[in-house]
Formats: structure tokens, sequence, C-alpha cells
């Protein structure tokens, strides 16, 4: 099961390193700043419009062919990129890798669920959250080496080469095993094609005005149309889920209590990150004056934390249920955000450090409980489904908290920061909306604490 862990642990750092690159590709491609942000676009909005998609597909034509397909595309889109010659190109191969690591991400995981027992998902859950936290610290670091040896092509080139070798690797294994007789298409059973067209140009719209809306504002045509498009369309999908013989996604499990708040909390676990991922990093930068480089080390808490606490949440989703871990993780983060709302220009770092680990710990035990809740509801043959839908709902968790944060914070914050005095306007106004937000899921951790009493 190596090369699972493996193949996730790229995808996700493929989703964290390009950010170190993007100067240097600036200067390379000769792109303006405006534009750059596509790069990063690129990948992240096809990602989120397609993970549940493709879960669906691996669950009816067998999860192994397309978790091999997928790291074949997240290879060759990383070829691509690291020989691009415009930024056309480069935005090219780096849909071309969303496409590999949204087959990737749910496939993968339906595969790695298949060989586990279900009182012991929760342990597998904990050891693939904290392989991908890693992956979110080390790729910037992975990325920032590889670009002082080769450039910032060489980053690209050494995915490629990973993945490609993996792909080999994989297929090898599955072959050994006799994985290959699970390639067959279920019997009786068809892919929801316009309920997956729906959804998918849905999700895409309602990111696409998510991403444009702190620029360009509400009174932008192409965010007001992307956003009417989202509302139609998920009407849409919905309709269609309704009378579907084979649903994408079967409407009954909204119904569930478990299911539907595991998403909940999914959404928040991931609409607070902003509060860490985005605002902190302003405030060591912009208040602080801090380069990129010190900025992700003073980041280090937060993610240190998670890497070692999500093998903690998973066991104990798996002896308690989720419910008490995301009770318990929520309010940390609350705490956090409390803390963080007091932070003056003169804070010491310590003080700061102590809130992130916090942070980190919450996450970690809110995480992997809330896909546990999640797949407590659907059989194996549905894991791709559920743990896609489950991952572009965090995906618009990320969009979303951004966006809203961000709007807050550029609004109020001062022009200067020369001889002001006690908390910082913006910041505190960004982390009080981040505490805020982690309410209504210490709510849903009890509740879900409650049922397994039941």
């Amino acid at each position: 099961m190596l090369y699972l862990y493996i193949a996730f642990f790229l995808s996700i750092m493929n989703l964290t390193a390009i950010k170190i690159l993007l100067p240097e590709i600036m200067t390379d491609l000769d792109v303006s700043l405006n534009w750059l942000t596509w790069v990063v676009n690129a990948y992240t909005l096809p990602l989120a419009a397609l993970v549940s998609v493709a879960g669906r597909i691996g669950d009816i034509y067998g999860p192994r062919r397309f978790f091999l397909l997928g790291l074949f595309c997240l290879g060759a889109g990383s070829l691509l990129c690291g020989a691009a010659l415009s930024l056309g190109w480069l935005i090219a191969g780096r849909v071309v890798q969303a496409l590999g690591a949204a087959m990737l991400v749910p496939n993968s995981l339906a595969i790695l669920l298949s060989k586990v027992e279900d009182d012991k998902r929760g342990r597998a859950l904990g050891i693939w959250g904290s392989i991908g936290a890693s992956g979110a610290v080390i790729g910037p670091v992975f990325s920032g080496v590889l670009a002082d040896l080769f450039s910032w092509r060489g980053s690209f080139v050494v995915i490629a080469i990973l993945s490609l070798v993996l792909v080999a690797a994989a297929a090898r294994s599955m072959i050994a095993n006799r994985e290959i007789g699970t390639f067959a298409k279920k019997t009786g059973v068809s892919f929801d094609f316009p309920g997956a067209v729906s959804l998918m140009i849905a999700i895409g719209s309602l990111l696409l005005a998510l991403t444009l809306l702190p620029d360009l504002g509400w009174q932008d045509n192409l965010v007001r149309v992307s956003m009417l498009s989202f509302v139609f369309l998920i009407y849409v999908f919905f309709r269609i889920e309704k009378v579907a013989a084979n649903p994408l996604l079967n409407l009954h499990l909204l119904r569930k209590p478990r299911f539907s708040l595991g998403l909940t909390v999914g959404f928040l676990e991931q609409f607070v990150v902003a509060g860490t991922m985005f605002v902190m990093p302003i405030f060591f930068n912009t208040v602080q004056g801090h380069g990129a480089g010190v900025t992700a080390l003073l980041l280090t808490p937060a993610a240190a934390a998670v890497v070692v606490f999500s093998p903690v949440g998973g066991k104990l989703a798996d002896r308690f249920g989720p419910g008490l871990p995301i009770t318990a993780g929520m309010t940390l983060r609350a705490l956090s955000y409390f803390m963080f709302i007091l932070i003056t220009i003169d804070t010491a770092y310590t003080y700061i450090a102590v809130g992130l680990f916090l942070n980190g710990v919450g996450f970690a035990l809110t995480s992997t409980p809330s896909l546990h809740s999640v797949l407590s509801n659907v059989s194996r043959d549905d894991h791709g489904i559920a743990s896609g839908v489950h991952n572009m709902i965090r995906y618009t968790g990320v969009a979303a908290g951004t966006t809203i944060g961000g709007i807050v914070l550029y609004a109020l914050i001062p022009v200067s920061f020369e001889g002001l005095t006690g908390t910082i306007p913006g910041f505190r106004e960004a982390y009080l909306l981040a505490a805020a937000a982690c309410v209504p899921g210490i709510a849903a951790g009890i509740y879900l604490a409650r049922l397994r009493k039941h």
C-alpha cells in the first residue's frame, strides 16, 4: 500500500509547492503578477470541480484503473509544466496535473479502505491525513531546494519522474496481488453523465466567482454570472439526482446526520484554515516584515501538530466515534483564534506559536473524523464518491474562507502600522470571523457524539 501514500503525498505537494516557484516563473516566462495567480487556480479549480465525479467513475469502473490513470496524468502534466515555454503552456500542464490529482485522490483512498476493516478505518484515515499534511509542509521546501539546484522547471520534472516510476511500481504490485480483476465495470450500474456535468460546472462556477470576488467585487458581470450559474446548476443537479436510475450522489445520504454533518464539518474545518494559512502569513509579512522563507518557518508549529496528531484523531474516531474528536478539535481551533484576536504588533512569537500549535492539533482532531463520519454511512462500493464529495466540499470551504476572510481583512486593515497600539484592525475581525465559524462545528460534533450514545 506504500504506493498509495506516496501518490497522495505527491498530489498534495503539488498543491502547495507552486507558491514558492511563482516569483521565478514570473521572471523566466515574463508573466505579469495578475496572470500569475492562474498558475495556482489552474490546479485548484479543476481539482475541486472534478474530484467527486472522478470518485464515482472509480466506484463504477474500478478505482485501480483510474488511480493509475490519475497518477500517469499527474506525471504527464508535471512534464508539460517543466517544459513550458509560455504561460498558456504552463497553465495547460497544471490543468492536466489537476485532472490526474482528481482521479488519484478519491480512488487511492477507496483502494486503501478496501484493504482495511471498518473498525480500523479511523487509524488508516489518520495516517492518510498525516501523509497529506506532510506533503503540504514539505512541498514548498522540496520545490525551493530543486529550484535552487535546477531552476523552477526541476521541481516539475522530478515530480514527473517520481509519478511515472510510481505508475510502473503500482501496476506491478496490482498484477502480483492479482488485483487486475477489479478493473471490470460493475454490472447494472450506469454513470450519471447529466448529473456529473451539472455538478462539475456548478462547483467550477462557484469557485471561479469566489476566486474573482476579492479583486473584481460583486459589481463585475463575470462574478455575477458565475454565481448565478452555480445557483441554477446546483438546482438542476438536485432535480436530476431525484429521478436518475443510478444517481451520481444518492440524495438520501444527505438525510443521514452522520453524512451531512460530516460534510458540514469538512467545509467548516477548511473555511477557518484561511485564518491560519492566509491571514497569519499576511501578519508575518505585512506587519512584522518577514520574507516568504521565514514566514514558512514561523508557521511550522501548526504544520507539525497536524502531522503528529492526525493519527490520534483517527484512533479517537475508531474508539469513540467522530463526534468527540470533532468537538475537541473545533474547540481548540476556536480557542486559538481567540488568542490571535489579542495579537498586537509587539506580541512575542512564543504566544503566537502556542496558538498555531493548538490550531494544528484542532485541525488534526477534526479533519480525519469528519471524513470518518461521511464514510460510516456508505458501502465500500461508494467510498470513491463519498470521499470525492467530501474533498469537493473541503476545497470549496478553503475558497470561501479565503475570499470572505480577505474581504474582511482588506476592508479594515490600516494603511500604516506606525504608532499603532493594541489589537490590529482587520486581523482582529478576520480572526473573530474564524472563531465564530468554529461554533457550528462544535455543535455538529456534540450532536454526532450524542448520536453514538443512542
